[in-house]
């Protein structure tokens, strides 16, 4: 049984992105494997603590450990010990720059997530939730696409503003569920799928809105790439992990290839289109080009992403045949 000590000076108290700093010390241990957590301190000062998976125990300061038990501070968050406000705005930075990931797409490196991280650690602070943020976000896509299909200057400029705040607040549901601990099988379907009926859907709009020979172009460039992320969708339900579109891998990935192998920003032919073809670089594109007023520019990629999508597609079924 693996037996972690928790000691919670007064600091441990403080809340943390709207968390104690001693919580997040306690789930941090049980997700860690701990099977037994004692919390020493004075028990009148501590919050309240969660339920969790493991056994949690409250000891007076300076009680002995358990034999074998790991001792850790609960006042330390992300490397810095939080004891007055000043601190613990400096945890809640650092804790926020915790959800930057190593395989962040060009996008997401270097401006959503500059935005996306306020605003988490605002919503963090409100209590709002991961899915409560997804539904949020679903909402503002869609009065994205229903403003590009109208087709006017102000519509397309509107509409590129509204993709913005749907892709920043894409990157916060995710970033809440981590630092809420509030993963769900269920919101990372909705937060997946959801992506992908916009994105496609925007595509549509986008030849609706220009009209003329691109309003079949747009529609038929959407309706294909849909159909392959539904195959994504089955294929990795098959594998007992659906909705994890990040799970699925194309006849040229490795095997046991890590998400920051299969991402990683090189210089290289396939990790270029790679790059351009993914969520938050696209997205940025279509905000700009509709913000410029050249919507036609951001169609154009959605048009060569839904085809590079196809064209894969194809060469994994023929991939799969052979094998």
């Amino acid at each position: 049984m693996s037996v972690v000590v928790v000691d919670a000076p007064a600091g441990a108290a403080l809340r943390v992105c709207g968390m104690p700093a001693v919580e997040r010390v306690v789930r941090d241990a049980v997700r860690g494997g701990a099977s037994r957590v004692v919390v020493r301190g004075d028990a009148a000062a501590l919050p309240a603590l969660p339920a969790l998976p493991a056994t949690v125990e409250v000891a007076p300061a300076g009680a002995p450990a358990p034999d074998g038990a790991t001792v850790v501070p609960g006042d330390v968050i992300a490397g810095v010990r939080v004891h007055d406000a000043a601190s613990r705005r400096a945890a809640e930075r650092a804790l926020l720059q915790t959800c930057r990931r190593p395989y962040d797409g060009i996008g997401d490196k270097y401006v959503i997530r500059a935005f996306s991280l306020r605003a988490t650690g605002v919503l963090a602070k409100l209590g709002v939730t991961p899915n409560q943020v997804t539904f949020a976000n679903i909402g503002v896509g869609l009065a994205a696409c229903a403003l590009a299909m109208r087709g006017g200057t102000s519509d397309f400029l509107l509409a590129g503003v509204l993709m913005f705040l749907q892709v920043v607040l894409d990157s916060s549901d995710g970033e809440l569920a981590r630092i809420r601990y509030m993963h769900s099988r269920f919101g990372m379907f909705l937060d997946n799928g959801s992506d992908d009926v916009i994105d496609n859907l925007f595509i549509a709009a986008l030849g609706i809105g220009i009209g003329g020979p691109w309003l079949v172009v747009g529609v038929v460039a959407a309706s294909l790439r849909m159909c392959v992320a539904l195959g994504i969708y089955v294929a990795v339900a098959r594998m007992g992990k659906p909705g994890d579109v990040l799970a699925f891998r194309w006849w040229f990935d490795k095997a046991d290839d890590q998400l920051v192998e299969r991402f990683e920003h090189k210089l290289t032919p396939l990790a270029v289109v790679r790059s351009l073809g993914r969520r938050d670089a696209y997205c940025l594109v279509w905000t700009a080009t509709c913000v410029a007023g050249v919507p036609g520019v951001g169609l154009g990629l959605g048009v060569a992403v839904a085809t590079s999508y196809v064209v894969l597609a194809i060469g994994h079924l023929a991939a799969k045949r052979r094998g």
